[in-house]
């Protein structure tokens, strides 16, 4: 449901892994449905959820956040007993409230995040090998089945993630943390740098910088896609981002008191934060 990069990229791994007999994707627009069909994503693909479930064995949701719960009530009252149902959004405290909450106990439903995306996206960005030796995390709730965990873990083995289980609170938290909040950091810089002079634009593109590159990479990601997560996940990043706000003034307050000894000690703060973070 949804055949842009994660969700392709299940499709092919799974089908490269013999997982998959049959794939049948699920979209909105025409143009990239086809795109997926041509690319060998799917055998079939469709704009009717209904029709994407009908007899489906597994059913992974791989659309924008906001999309999902729609979604979800439209396939419900079809989905065979027994179908695995994993989701791979990045917000795991929605997937109560959105998916299990509108699903039969007959299915069985384990959230789930593959911490595999790129900043690319669409059906030309899925890759069969996306999720070998990254980590994927398991969710599981209170309604969660053991069986239905063991049914998830085996398959994200089998697409060849390493796979680590983690509460739905504690998911958010941190990845507000290690991935939404430098999302908005690194959008915010790129749109900072939307209205450079005309000379100095021209110039600065003739010179691509490693450090620009880097630090605004995932500001090419989807907006669509970080549009859900932002607002979904906003109990957890709005702190975070008063945070960066806060450390951005008193950077900018050093500099335009020409202290020094200030300026570098907030810099030597956020390398050893990062050393601690990242120690590799």
């Amino acid at each position: 449901m949804g055949m842009g990069q994660l969700g392709g990229s299940v499709a092919l791994a799974g089908r490269a892994a013999g997982l998959f007999v049959w794939v049948a994707g699920f979209g909105r627009r025409a143009d990239s449905l086809l795109q997926a069909r041509e690319l060998g994503l799917c055998d079939v693909t469709t704009i009717s959820a209904v029709d994407a479930v009908v007899d489906a064995d597994t059913v992974v949701l791989a659309t924008p956040l906001r999309a999902v719960p729609a979604i979800v009530d439209a396939i419900a009252p079809v989905l065979r007993p027994g179908t695995l149902v994993i989701d791979v959004g990045s917000v795991k405290g929605t997937a109560v409230r959105d998916i299990e909450a509108r699903l039969p106990r007959t299915v069985d439903f384990v959230p789930c995040h593959p911490l595999a995306g790129t900043e690319h996206f669409g059906p030309s960005a899925a890759r069969a090998d996306l999720f070998a030796g990254r980590v994927c995390l398991v969710c599981p709730t209170p309604r969660t089945s053991p069986t239905a965990v063991d049914r998830a873990r085996e398959l994200w083995r089998a697409l060849g993630a390493d796979v680590i289980t983690m509460q739905a609170d504690l998911h958010d938290r941190v990845m507000a943390a290690v991935s939404h909040l430098p999302h908005v950091a690194a959008y915010a810089l790129a749109g900072a740098l939307g209205g450079l002079p005309p000379h100095v634009d021209r110039a600065a593109r003739d010179l691509p910088t490693t450090s620009l590159r880097d630090t605004s990479r995932v500001a090419a990601s989807s907006p669509a896609m970080w549009r859900d997560i932002f607002l979904e996940n906003r109990a957890a990043l709005l702190p975070l981002i008063e945070i960066l706000a806060s450390r951005l003034d008193q950077i900018r307050q050093a500099i335009a008191a020409d202290d020094g000894a200030r300026v570098e000690a907030l810099l030597e703060a956020g390398r050893e934060s990062r050393a601690r973070l990242l120690p590799k």
